[in-house]
């Protein structure tokens, strides 16, 4: 099965899947707590194996591989959640000391709902790119799509997320996604 699965077969990719899908899914969920980003983690390092499947030794026991990208899968997911916290679980000092408390939960409130009326695509997008810290390049291998789509879809977000958000709203965005 690693032969066939390190030349590409489609069949023994489906078989690892199947084999391994549920014991990867539980070692997320027991991590994350979240059944959701489970299955998306677990499909992410399906992914990975896809993609570095050259990379199989023969040597290493496949489980033993699957969960080492797990575990990286696992740890650049921690990585880029700290990110996105710091984007949006906001410090008080980012925000204009004239602000009350309520107001910042507002704002932060007003800007996660401006970037959820985004079109799925565009808003998946604008999160690997500006939560996540993707770059253009992985953001279109990972979507497999063009890096100039990338920056379309990028740059329509932008726009439809001025349109969304009041003047003062947009400025605290701007500052707290792009200036940072």
């Amino acid at each position: 099965m690693l032969i066939a699965l390190k030349h590409g077969n489609h069949k023994a990719f489906a078989d690892v899947f199947d084999a391994w899908k549920h014991k990867v899914y539980h070692y997320f969920l027991k991590k994350t707590e979240q059944p959701e980003l489970a299955k998306d983690l677990t499909q992410y390092v399906f992914l990975k194996l896809w993609k570095y499947r050259h990379q199989i030794s023969d040597s290493v026991s496949l489980d033993q591989q699957i969960f080492q990208k797990a575990r990286q899968v696992y740890i650049d997911w921690l990585k880029k959640e700290a990110t996105f916290r710091q984007h949006f679980d906001v410090d008080p000092a980012d925000i204009p000391t004239n602000l009350a408390d309520h107001q910042k939960t507002e704002l932060r409130s007003t800007i996660a709902a401006a970037i959820e009326t985004l079109p799925e695509k565009r808003k998946k997008i604008f999160e690997l790119k500006h939560v996540y810290g993707y770059s253009y390049k992985e953001i279109s291998e990972f979507m497999g799509i063009s890096v100039k789509t990338v920056d379309s879809q990028l740059l329509k977000a932008l726009t439809q997320l001025r349109k969304t958000l009041t003047g003062t709203q947009f400025i605290i965005f701007y500052i707290l996604f792009f200036m940072q």
